[in-house]
């Protein structure tokens, strides 16, 4: 009988315990679920990440340590020392989550990866006043019918911090908010208000009510809500390699230069990445720069990136302070000893074209650059390396002509704003008609005082990078149809206005309906505007170009191939699209009658073949950077259609253009 009733009394109590621990139980599963998928995958290393790590761990520890209290109480509730200890190990996880979920959303609203002294004082006293307070003071453990619960002082003081830390994340998310409503993603401010709210609900609970122990299950609750609404890893990486993508590395730079790191930047550059897209597909492309960053990461360690769409960037970390460490010159040789390899993708061989481009910072750049900047930098590695082997350092001489960068993006600003802008017109010759029927519109900055000249060649792109050259543009089509229109050049032989698109405008969606437009505008005939395409521009955005293209010839505009000749050169691109004029840039004329060029013949054989067939494709030809009479009878033996250049005139403002019109035809009347 004695045996029965200890057997009931045994069950008894294990159901009394079961019930205890039922919450403890389920949300050790669910957080253990939680904690593989998120160590699983592929995270930053960053300040933001470090703490949602903390966070995860700490959670994992609390929900652990709230079993382990309530089997201690239940089996060794006499024996006061261990549970004692396991309650202060509970309420310092407790402590450790709260704090690091508050850090964490600092650090995701500011968008940033490091800590005012101001703010790591604030938070590092409260939670080392906090963990005294845990060694120091007493704690009321209680075991009834209600539950096991710690009750009283450390009660109070501890779910006290807890209300503390989650009344400054939510009064620092409206604020954010409020001050930043575009910038604000709201889902995420939604997740945060969702994770505070069961915060608050917790600590309130534990206050009143001690004997309801749910910390556990609101601490799972939170991690998971944290988890799906803030640490989304899609964010940060590229979808079609699984390398990590230039926000990411925005992020990870800008936390190891606010800690004064020494690291190193490597970027593997595919040289030959747009051949393979164009004859293989970006799908083949696209597996090749998955391969290299997948070597990359097994062979280094390191954060791995894809920045550029041709490229795979490397950041890594060292101690050492000279330059070129034998750590870095490693990593180098084994990406030379791989890439002389080749790659396999699908049924395809690939020995790839490449080198790597090396920046040591902070020793490479100035001190004073930003992250904005930085990234910029990795953005155009070529323009500041002097090297012409497999591993390009970047010049730091280089590095600091930067600035001549933002001072020209200021200048193009300014004039866009000011009225700074001025139109310049190069004549083009009709050699059939003898007479000047034609212009090149050209554009300059009338201020010459701040830089000196700066060339169109130089500004144009700077303007395109920096989001002014929609702007920019409407402001030389303005200038150009108003002249045109003013003058009355249509009645003076005027049968074509050559101005240059740029790659940006020439493939915008909206640049149709701005050409009509400003046709309607100015009374214009469509004929009259003949809209210059540079030859790379024809060959990287040949869709959105031709879209756009068609819709323009459809009311009457025509089209030329600029820059013919200059090393981009396709000439698939003339059979596919319909080019009326073919310009010939000076570089493929001036050898033929440079008599030191030992290619002079080879020059002209090329030249002279050229014309020959683009003529026969029934295109007419201009022929730019003619300066000498030589030249010019040459070109009109073989057929060229016009002539651009110094001969005739350079370019001129508008009322001096205006006089040259007049004077030529005075002559030739």
């Amino acid at each position: 009988m004695d045996f029965i009733n200890s057997a009931f009394g045994n069950i008894r109590n294990f159901m009394i315990f079961a019930s205890h621990i039922q919450l403890q139980l389920v949300s050790l599963v669910f957080l253990g679920i939680l904690e593989i998928t998120y160590f699983h995958r592929q995270k930053l290393p960053v300040l933001s990440t470090f703490t949602f790590t903390a966070m995860m761990v700490f959670a994992l520890l609390f929900v652990l340590s709230d079993s382990a209290v309530i089997l201690s109480t239940q089996l060794y509730f006499r024996q006061f020392r261990p549970v004692r200890i396991l309650s202060q190990f509970r309420i310092y996880a407790f402590l450790s989550v709260t704090v690091a979920i508050y850090l964490y959303v600092y650090l995701i609203l500011g968008k940033k990866q490091s800590l005012t002294a101001k703010e790591a004082f604030k938070i590092l006293g409260l939670y080392g006043i906090s963990i005294i307070v845990i060694i120091c003071a007493q704690i009321r453990i209680k075991s009834d019918t209600n539950g096991i619960y710690s009750y009283r002082i450390m009660n109070l003081f501890i779910n006290g911090i807890a209300l503390a830390f989650a009344t400054m994340t939510i009064i620092g998310t409206i604020n954010y908010s409020l001050y930043n409503p575009k910038s604000f993603f709201r889902g995420k401010r939604n997740y945060i208000f969702l994770t505070t709210g069961i915060w608050i609900f917790i600590s309130i609970i534990q206050i009143i009510h001690p004997e309801t122990v749910i910390s556990s299950l609101g601490i799972t609750a939170m991690c998971f809500i944290m988890y799906l609404g803030m640490e989304t890893p899609g964010d940060f990486v590229d979808h079609e390699t699984g390398a990590l993508n230039a926000t990411a590395m925005r992020l990870v730079l800008e936390n190891l230069a606010s800690n004064k790191r020494q690291f190193f930047i490597l970027n593997i550059d595919l040289e030959d990445y747009d051949s393979i897209e164009e004859k293989f597909g970006e799908d083949i492309a696209n597996q090749l720069i998955a391969n290299v960053s997948n070597f990359a990461t097994k062979e280094f360690k390191c954060p791995v990136f894809r920045a550029e769409p041709n490229s795979v960037t490397i950041i890594a970390l060292h101690n050492r302070h000279n330059e070129r460490c034998m750590y870095v010159d490693t990593l180098l040789n084994a990406i030379k000893k791989r890439m002389d390899k080749s790659w396999q993708v699908g049924d395809n061989s690939f020995y790839l074209s490449a080198h790597c481009d090396f920046i040591c910072f902070p020793s490479d750049v100035p001190k004073d650059i930003s992250i904005h900047e930085l990234m910029h930098l990795v953005d155009d590695w070529h323009s500041y390396s002097e090297e012409t082997g497999f591993v390009r350092q970047v010049n730091p001489k280089l590095v600091e002509n930067r600035n001549r960068e933002s001072h020209i993006v200021q200048l193009v600003s300014d004039a866009i704003t000011n009225d700074g802008i001025e139109m310049y017109y190069q004549p083009i010759y009709d050699i059939k008609e003898k007479k000047f029927s034609n212009f090149e519109a050209l554009v300059r900055l009338k201020d010459t005082q701040t830089m000196g000249f700066v060339s169109p060649e130089e500004f144009i792109p700077i303007a395109e990078k920096h989001g002014l050259i929609m702007k920019l543009s409407e402001k030389i089509f303005n200038q150009v149809f108003d002249f045109v229109s003013r003058e009355q050049l249509a009645q003076k032989g005027l049968t074509h206005m050559e101005v240059n698109l740029s790659g940006l405008q020439s493939v915008d969606a909206a640049l149709p309906q701005q050409m009509t437009g400003l046709l309607k505008k100015y009374n214009l005939e469509p004929s009259i505007v003949n809209l210059e395409i540079t030859e790379s521009i024809a060959i990287t955005s040949s869709y959105m170009l031709k879209k756009n293209m068609d819709e323009l010839k459809k009311i009457g505009c025509t089209f030329s191939m600029d820059d013919f000749g200059t090393g981009y050169s396709n000439l698939s691109q003339m059979a596919k699209v319909d080019y009326e004029l073919i310009k010939i840039d000076k570089s493929l004329l001036w050898p033929c009658f440079d008599e030191k060029n030992p290619g002079k013949q080879n020059a002209t054989i090329i030249l002279e073949n050229m014309i020959m067939m683009i003529l026969n494709l029934g295109k007419k030809i201009v022929v730019e950077g003619v300066e000498t009479k030589e030249q010019y009878e040459y070109l009109e033996k073989k057929g060229v259609t016009y002539i651009q250049g110094y001969y005739f005139s350079k370019p001129l403002p508008a009322s001096q253009y205006i006089e040259f019109l007049e004077s030529r035809k005075q002559e030739n009347d």
